[in-house]
């Protein structure tokens, strides 16, 4: 019975660990997505300018194909320039995001009353994942003991079969969620930039 409970929770963990890994690649594969898309944009916008340089081209072949290399260049260096600053804006929002408030300043100023509730909403909203990450941990080893403590007395009065096999689904459950939120949470948080 305690290895099919060690198993349970070995695979809570591992399918947990799994969810949490399978979330960050499904994010990370959007993330990765975007940015292509982004650059396909604008080297279809490039590929337009790239036309009309060609109608001109009869004109003046030599100064538009000169001109058509330049655009090409200017272009490739402002579609990188703009995918970077894309990236830098959306890293700067994150963490802006993590530390804004929902009134502004100077209707805080005001009032002690709106800065001492938006400290209160900043607070509540930034301590929710590290609390339910806690609450999962915490409940975790709770209904370990619970286990341990119900094995040892073993008054229950469902048979010793359907007890372990109770226990097995709530330990596997807790498991697998608190695992999952470890991985998920924590593994999105965006990298440091140097």
């Amino acid at each position: 019975m305690i290895a099919e409970l060690l198993g349970t929770v070995v695979t809570g963990v591992l399918s947990g660990g799994a969810t949490g890994l399978i979330g960050i690649a499904l994010q990370q594969w959007g993330d990765s997505r975007k940015r292509t898309d982004d650059l396909a944009r604008l080297r279809l916008e490039h590929e337009q300018t790239r036309e009309l340089a060609k109608l001109e081209a009869d004109k003046q072949l030599e100064l538009a194909k000169l001109g058509a290399d330049s655009a090409e260049r200017l272009a490739q260096l402002q579609a990188e320039a703009r995918i970077e600053e894309s990236a830098d804006l959306n890293y700067r929002a994150s963490f802006e995001h993590d530390r804004a408030t929902y009134l502004d300043k100077g209707a805080q100023a005001q009032s002690r009353a709106a800065r001492w509730m938006m400290a209160v909403v900043d607070f509540v909203r930034g301590i929710i994942r590290p609390g339910a990450t806690i609450y999962s941990m915490g409940l975790l080893t709770v209904l370990m003991l619970w286990v341990r403590d119900l094995y040892a007395r073993t008054g229950v009065t469902l048979t010793p079969d359907q007890t372990m096999r109770l226990v097995m689904e709530i330990v596997g459950t807790c498991t697998y969620l608190a695992t999952t939120t470890t991985v998920w949470w924590f593994g999105v948080r965006p990298a440091q930039r140097r």
